[in-house]
């Protein structure tokens, strides 16, 4: 039998979920190869250098850790980022966010930034006329940032985009900087280490973005071990019932948000949706589900002046 096989088997006996995966992710760490040349040499034993490296792997994935965590890295919206255990784990869910707000990203930027320019033609100035004038910058807030993997992914996709991530915790701020240097975006994406209920910005930002804690305290048991044990606790749950950020964020958005721009919130799901209007009951919403059909991400915009 196989190392996969014997290994995946391995797995599922500790009742770990989609085992085969999880053994193909260790052995392309270890092998540094892609999951194709993994195949292509399925027969080929491993070394014991090899095998020294796998075998402590293996063990961790057996006790429950993300394999994510064991490797130290996983991909997003197409990126590949340093992860460990003092930051949330990227979900498919939170690229439904990254993908609305490309998308929302080239309107907000045309719409801020439309004006009337003289169009001349040699000498003779004609009659003016609307034109679009590139602007420095698309300002976006990323409200605890974690790994960084929403401020990269809109910095990857939306050139003009100037972010600014926020984040409170110290070893968090450690990994978003590393995947932030990794991708040479030093430039492009700021790093404030503070907490977001202290923060004041100088100037109100077009695009605001989060995924906040939005687990209820009281929910947290109902988690699978490998989330509520191994990821951080304050990325998860606010220790409240789930809504507290939304509130915080109903109360300044009004300052933080330019008029014409835009929030995109990643929130709890069906269970919370009816809250989440009361909340920004005071701003035009929307909602837009994620990949499974559910409700996912909450769009806020200023309510148009009368």
């Amino acid at each position: 039998m196989s190392i996969m096989n014997w290994s995946a088997n391995y797995l599922e006996e500790k009742n770990i979920d989609e085992s085969k995966t999880v053994i193909e992710w260790l052995l392309c760490e270890t092998l540094s190869c892609s999951r194709m040349d993994l195949y292509l040499q399925f027969d080929r034993p491993m070394s014991e250098s090899e095998l020294a490296i796998f075998r402590p792997m293996l063990l961790k994935c057996a006790a429950n850790q993300p394999v994510q965590q064991v490797v130290g890295n996983c991909e997003f919206y197409g990126i590949k980022l340093a992860v460990n255990e003092h930051v949330l784990i990227p979900r498919p869910e939170t690229e439904r966010l990254v993908e609305e707000s490309i998308s929302l990203s080239e309107k907000i930027f045309k719409d801020i930034n439309h004006s009337t320019v003289e169009k001349k033609e040699g000498n003779k100035t004609e009659d003016k006329e609307p034109a679009f004038i590139p602007p420095a910058e698309l300002r976006i807030l990323d409200i605890g940032s974690g790994s960084g993997c929403i401020a990269i992914a809109l910095a990857m996709h939306i050139p003009y985009a100037k972010i600014t991530a926020i984040e409170k915790s110290d070893e968090a701020v450690k990994v978003l900087k590393r995947n932030i240097n990794f991708y040479n975006l030093e430039k492009r994406i700021s790093v404030i280490h503070a907490d977001i209920r202290g923060y004041r910005p100088a100037i109100p930002f077009h695009m605001i973005v989060s995924n906040p804690p939005y687990v209820a305290e009281h929910e947290m048991s109902t988690l699978d071990q490998n989330v509520s044990y191994f990821e951080p606790y304050l990325a998860l749950s606010d220790k409240d019932n789930g809504l507290s950020f939304y509130r915080f964020f109903a109360e300044m958005f009004t300052n933080w948000m330019s008029p014409k721009g835009v929030a995109l919130l990643e929130y709890g799901g069906n269970g919370q949706t009816l809250e989440m209007k009361k909340i920004f009951s005071a701003y035009e919403h929307r909602v837009i589900k994620d990949y499974q059909q559910d409700d996912r991400v909450f769009v806020v915009n200023m309510k148009a002046e009368a």
